[in-house]
């Protein structure tokens, strides 16, 4: 093999490499690649402006 022909495998290897710790990391840590979780999606439909408000019995519980 010549020189060129490894450094394109290379690339090519690296490039998979990448897309496999991307899928990875968005399936064990979805909010460091911007995918929302559950609870913080709930958290911003609290936060809209005609959002009926919920009542969070924190007061209830001291």
């Amino acid at each position: 093999m010549d020189m060129g022909t490894i450094i394109i495998i290379g690339g090519i290897a690296i490039g998979v490499l990448s897309i496999i710790i991307y899928a990875l990391i968005a399936i064990f840590y979805p909010e460091w690649v911007g995918i929302t979780g559950k609870v913080a999606r709930s958290a911003e439909k609290s936060h809209e402006e005609g959002s009926p408000e919920t009542k969070n019995n924190f007061g209830d519980k001291l």
